[in-house]
């Protein structure tokens, strides 16, 4: 019997990204580890990022297309958390659904989020949910907007708040 290899996410990474694009990952993952958020591998060519034992956010590299996804968690954020330029990037990628087509929990025939917002920076949607944003391939700017949304995250695990609707923190 084989013993599954954990993989290393700068190794990977460093096979399937080049470029701007490898640099700005890069800058994300020894701000991650300088911040006590260890990328676990999860799946091939997948890692979850927890701290203290809470998930803030999951990266996946298609290596067929050499294309980095990183999903942050995020929650019912007020509308003063961030600065407009930094709001405009985060809701420029929100996955749109009819709700939710981020987390995939099926209930019967429809979808049943556990992890619904109703709102992100006072703005409302019908949508939403801590998984619904998705940054692809991200540039320096989106970086900074991760690292923000990862601060933003690791603040209510410090102050023990759930997010809205959640049984648990995304243990």
């Amino acid at each position: 019997m084989h013993k599954k290899v954990k993989q290393k996410i700068e190794d990977v990474i460093g096979d399937g990204l080049e470029g701007d694009t490898l640099k700005n990952a890069l800058d994300l993952i020894i701000y991650m580890r300088e911040n006590k958020m260890t990328p676990v591998n999860t799946s091939n060519n997948g890692w979850k990022i927890s701290s203290k034992s809470c998930v803030v956010c999951y990266i996946w590299l298609d290596m067929d297309t050499n294309t980095l996804r990183i999903n942050p968690f995020i929650g019912e954020y007020k509308h003063d958390s961030l600065s407009d330029d930094l709001k405009e990037i985060i809701l420029s990628k929100k996955k749109s659904g009819t709700p939710c087509l981020t987390c995939h929990i099926i209930s019967g025939h429809d979808y049943n989020c556990s992890y619904k917002l109703k709102s992100i920076f006072d703005k409302d949607y019908a949508d939403a949910c801590a998984r619904s944003i998705s940054f692809e391939n991200p540039n320096s700017d989106e970086i900074k907007c991760i690292i923000e949304l990862l601060k933003m995250r690791k603040n209510t695990i410090k102050n023990g708040e759930l997010l809205p609707n959640s049984p648990t923190n995304y243990v």
